[in-house]
């Protein structure tokens, strides 16, 4: 991928804003959105089904390597349609089992399955994409022309996903929620494979401090001054 290629980068930690930032930048340029996460959900998904743990990286990067995962790029899409099929099934609902969180972080940790899924992601956006993540910046598209990295407090992202739960009838323990964000926030930053952190040309956006559409107006501006203008509606 050279600068040329329209690609947008949103990163950050778990509950900042990246699927909501991405999905909308992704409509307004008329890009494909990829949810690089997905990818490794799908991986997990797969592993579920084949009766595997992350013991065996080898073993898990085969399976990598082996699993046919498509990801609705289409950031129009409405909440019931499929994200993401492992082998031509649909897997959104698998895929997005917070029971299988441990296996996830887990195989997001080898080496040899990022590798795997490193060139689907790139192929993916061969023509230019919007791309939502944690290493998107940094590793997977580092010549990007246009990045992001948006944080917020775990208090407040633990507040947003609180609100999500009680939204869809949850029962919420917000202390809980809350440590557990913390407790990901350092599993993210402190790996040795790709941790999470800003790429050092990145646009950084507080999120705690923007309400949605103002962070998007903020990064529209962004895009427009990249160059990217041309693609919007507005």
């Amino acid at each position: 991928m050279s600068a040329a290629t329209p690609v947008v980068t949103v990163d950050g930690p778990a509950g900042s804003g990246k699927t909501t930032l991405g999905r909308r930048l992704a409509a307004a340029l008329h890009l494909p959105l990829i949810d690089t996460g997905l990818l490794y959900r799908g991986v997990t998904v797969a592993a579920v089904r084949a009766g595997l743990d992350a013991s065996d990286p080898q073993r898990a990067a085969e399976l990598a390597a082996r699993t046919s995962i498509e990801v609705n790029t289409d950031p129009e899409a409405s909440p019931g349609d499929w994200s993401v099929r492992v082998d031509g099934r649909d897997a959104t609902a698998e895929a997005r089992d917070p029971a299988q969180a441990t296996l996830l972080a887990q195989l997001s940790q080898i080496p040899a399955v990022r590798a795997v899924l490193l060139g689907r992601q790139r192929e993916m956006a061969a023509a230019g994409a919007v791309a939502v993540g944690r290493d998107c910046g940094t590793v997977v598209f580092p010549h990007a022309p246009v990045k992001f990295y948006l944080k917020a407090s775990p208090h407040v992202r633990a507040e947003r996903r609180a609100e999500q739960l009680r939204v869809a009838g949850t029962t919420v323990n917000a202390a809980q929620l809350e440590a557990e964000i913390a407790g990901r926030d350092a599993l993210d930053t402190g790996r040795a494979v790709s941790p999470l952190r800003p790429a050092p040309d990145a646009n950084i956006i507080d999120t705690g401090s923007l309400d949605v559409d103002a962070m998007v107006d903020v990064a529209l501006r962004i895009c427009r001054q990249a160059g990217l203008a041309a693609a919007t509606r507005e």
